[in-house]
């Protein structure tokens, strides 16, 4: 390829071998593999934006760094790059049409996260899930102040398990003796595409635990109750994992209740309404899909609870910043993240919209959408924060903060 164009990729400092090297990792998580480069091969990497051939990068490198770099290098480092298909051309064009025509044909999502093999066993996962909830961070035997059967909603993290465990156990123990729900609506976000804004899939989520079901009757009705195509987006269901985390934890409170069903829906980003100056409701997608879900939940005579798979801040040079978190960042972050939870526990979405976007969001709170979402949704008379946490790197270059709230009648 003449110019070379990179895909859209996630890059940031790590530590390797006691070397920092810049790590390059799949935004839409199509592509499995990671590729550690030196900063000055992140300066080729930095110039394949499809408008630069591999002399011009010769001439640009010389330039920075005052010393020639030899072609056959340039390509080399190219060709590794198409290799792990982290450059747009045939090579990825194929790979995705082949996980596409795969996913399309396949009667149920797969299971992709939680790592190593010993997580897919299921006495070992419960055992870890159970741990959660005594660990010194977690709920132990408290419920929330708040008659289990009045809560309608819940928000919970979606990083890892190993970082925000006990926070899931906070939101999870206050849904633990709901009896009444026939339908958990799990609006995930999507980190893989900005649009379609909302995309929904009828098949249902393989897990260690066994198949969490989907009601596709209410999927199917969803899709005709609005007035666009909630299923152009269906193949991003197949890599997202922050409806598959929810779909664990429900499967392993909801073992004897084999009628309890999904709908997975995933949010895309309303960043585009920051630079417009308007509220999301605003826009005819949001306002359709937001009286779609209520008529349908009104129509399936079902009892419904909804769960936003949310994080908060995501803050350092692993997420773009230039500086490092230090610990006396983190009081800081707690007091910003503070203020936009207590507007979504008193259900004002206008005023969480406005705390985000008033510095154009960038804090980068990747559960915007859902989260905003979900306020529309929700006719509840109360928010409940249980549960607030931060994880932060050993180096600082990276901080993720996540909470968990009840919304109760």
């Amino acid at each position: 390829m003449k110019y070379p164009k990179m895909r859209s990729v996630s890059a940031f400092p790590v530590m390797y071998s006691g070397k920092e090297m810049i790590c390059l990792k799949d935004a839409s998580g199509l592509a499995e593999n990671t590729v550690l480069v030196p900063k000055h091969v992140f300066f080729i990497v930095s110039m394949l934006n499809g408008e630069n051939s591999v002399q011009d990068i010769q001439v640009a490198y010389m330039r920075t760094f005052g010393n020639m770099l030899f072609s056959d290098h340039i390509q080399k480092v190219i060709d590794h790059l198409d290799k792990n298909l982290f450059l747009e051309g045939e090579r990825f064009e194929a790979y995705q049409q082949r996980l596409k025509t795969e996913f399309k044909k396949a009667e149920t999502r797969p299971f992709l996260h939680l790592g190593d093999r010993a997580h897919r066993e299921p006495a070992r996962l419960k055992r870890e899930l159970a741990s959660y909830y005594s660990h010194p961070d977690g709920p132990g035997d408290m419920f929330p102040e708040i008659p289990t059967g009045s809560i309608k909603g819940i928000m919970v993290p979606h990083i890892d398990y190993m970082r925000g465990g006990p926070c899931y156990a906070w939101g999870y123990r206050g849904i633990e003796t709901l009896d009444e729900v026939d339908t958990f609506i799990i609006l995930g976000v999507n980190h893989m595409a900005a649009e379609p804004l909302f995309s929904v899939t009828p098949k249902p989520f393989e897990t260690p635990l066994g198949l969490m079901d989907t009601d596709r009757d209410f999927v199917q009705a969803l899709i005709e109750n609005c007035n666009q195509d909630l299923l152009e987006g269906e193949f991003y269901h197949r890599a997202e994992h922050s409806v598959e985390l929810q779909t664990i934890w429900l499967k392993y409170l909801c073992a004897d209740k084999g009628d309890v069903k999904i709908v997975p829906v995933l949010c895309g980003s309303f960043d585009s309404f920051i630079g417009q100056g308007i509220s999301p409701i605003q826009d005819v997608r949001v306002s359709d899909f937001v009286n779609g879900v209520k008529e349908t939940i009104v129509a399936s005579g079902r009892k419904v609870c909804l769960i936003a798979s949310v994080d908060l801040s995501h803050i350092g040079p692993q997420f773009g910043n230039e500086r490092r978190v230090s610990h006396g960042d983190l009081t800081d972050i707690r007091g910003d993240d503070l203020e936009i939870l207590r507007s979504v526990e008193a259900l004002d979405r206008e005023g969480f919209w406005q705390s985000a976007a008033r510095d154009a969001n960038q804090r980068q709170i990747c559960g915007l959408s859902a989260i905003y979402t979900l306020l529309s949704i929700m006719e509840v008379r109360e928010g409940k924060l249980l549960r607030y946490s931060q994880w932060r790197d050993e180096q600082g270059r990276g901080c993720v903060t996540f909470a968990s709230m009840v919304f109760c009648q």
